[in-house]
């Protein structure tokens, strides 16, 4: 009989490492929550489930619990507004989800969670809510065949458990730098530039991708260094930034000069780790402002993109670009803010002829595409407050209608367009 677990891929829990478990379970299945703590909750989202089609090596996966409203164990348990509840199922399924489920069927009467959201809620079926989990119903009897379609993307981030523990132990150059938060920099960066990304392990066969993103991987072992390295050798493109490759699978400091596993790839040689005060920020030659990290950084092979005006190390590098067989490898020695994380993002992005799909937004468009040998859909989600516009031409799914070249997606609305031919 098949097995499977609800995973939790969230940014609150951090305890195992799903790399780990994920091939001994038969479909992966995620647990995925809004959270309102976070400053971005509907980007996280994205992320999450990304990051467990990562763990489904691609594959079409389950979520198998999300609620339909609040839940009851954050300090603020918010309702969704009217149509959230459709984006954030949809938006699981444009990243590969299969199928959406809740918690929970009845919303309880009595217990700990009687007042977590639910299919049926306490005021019954004249509500809001329940007709538009049925609507919902409806929206995915139109998308049946989409399943068993994957993602397209050319892009990849490296995410790692393991770093993330190590990288936050309590033996760190500065408690500021926090693994998920440099993720999600990141992340985002590639998310508004309308990138999709798959959310891969150090160990993943890159070699599908036009661009491999690496943030603060710190700890790294020899083989899965030596496949970001043989990567762009032939012909990838990375971006790695500040505090990766330091230390080994041991926790091991790597010595020579930081950072030790990526020196050769990157064209660097970093003697000392500079991190700044809370609060406190640089200026780079090229406009930009930083703040966080800076590092006593020598070009060996590399050319310098940017350095530091001011700060503890004026004139310094603090970004780097390098040639490395028959590709290129960036590298970031410091938290640019985020308008200029985006901008060597989408350089880098330029560079390796990466498609984004969507417009360049706030995070409010995403725009993701499913495919298989003969068809491809293209996903919509407007989280924003005006109507949109895409190219795109085929039949559109929610409402039935045909595409001729152009879409237009309303405030709060999702369009999934099964286009005329296969990406």
């Amino acid at each position: 009989m098949p097995v499977t677990t609800n995973f939790m891929v969230t940014a609150h829990i951090r305890n195992l490492d799903y790399w780990q478990w994920a091939p001994e379970v038969d479909v992966i299945a995620n647990d995925h929550y809004l959270d309102h703590r976070l400053g971005d909750p509907v980007t996280e989202l994205s992320f999450a489930a990304d990051l467990t089609r990562g763990l489904a090596g691609g594959a079409p996966w389950l979520l198998m619990e999300q609620a339909t409203g609040a839940v009851n164990w954050q300090p603020h348990n918010l309702a969704k507004a009217p149509g959230e509840l459709t984006r954030n199922s949809l938006t699981h399924v444009a990243r590969g989800a299969d199928a959406v489920c809740f918690f929970q069927w009845r919303a309880s009467l009595q217990g700990s969670e009687k007042f977590h959201s639910a299919l049926v809620p306490h005021a019954g079926t004249d509500t809001e809510l329940w007709r538009e989990v049925v609507a919902l119903g409806a929206t995915l009897d139109r998308l049946v065949d989409v399943a068993g379609t994957r993602v397209v993307a050319d892009a990849a981030i490296i995410f790692s458990w393991e770093a993330w523990w190590a990288g936050d132990g309590e033996s760190r150059p500065s408690h500021s730098v926090e693994y998920l938060g440099q993720m999600h920099a990141a992340y985002t960066a590639l998310h508004r530039l309308g990138v999709t990304v798959d959310v891969v392990a150090p160990d993943a066969d890159l070699g599908r991708y036009r661009l491999v993103v690496v943030p603060t991987l710190y700890l790294v072992n020899d083989a899965d260094a030596a496949n970001l390295s043989d990567y762009v050798a032939n012909g990838g493109h990375a971006v790695v930034t500040f505090f990766s490759g330091i230390v080994d699978e041991d926790d091991r400091v790597r010595p020579g000069g930081y950072p030790g596993a990526f020196r050769e790839l990157l064209g660097i040689r970093v003697e000392e780790f500079s991190p700044l005060l809370p609060g406190r920020q640089v200026g780079l030659d090229s406009g930009a402002a930083a703040g966080l990290w800076t590092e006593r950084l020598h070009l060996d092979g590399a050319t310098a993109v940017a350095r530091y005006l001011d700060g503890p190390l004026p004139g310094f590098p603090a970004i780097t670009r390098n040639s490395f067989g028959r590709g290129t490898a960036w590298y970031l020695a410091t938290a640019l803010d985020s308008d200029a994380l985006r901008e060597v993002m989408r350089t880098a992005t330029q560079a390796a002829h990466v498609t984004a799909l969507g417009p360049e937004s706030d995070g409010s468009i995403e725009v993701v595409r499913r495919a298989d040998a003969t068809h491809s859909y293209l996903f919509i989600i407007n989280h924003g407050h005006s109507t949109i516009e895409i190219a795109a031409s085929g039949r559109e799914l929610v409402t039935d209608v045909a595409v001729d070249r152009i879409v237009r997606v309303p405030a709060g609305a999702v369009r999934v367009i099964r286009e005329d031919t296969a990406a």
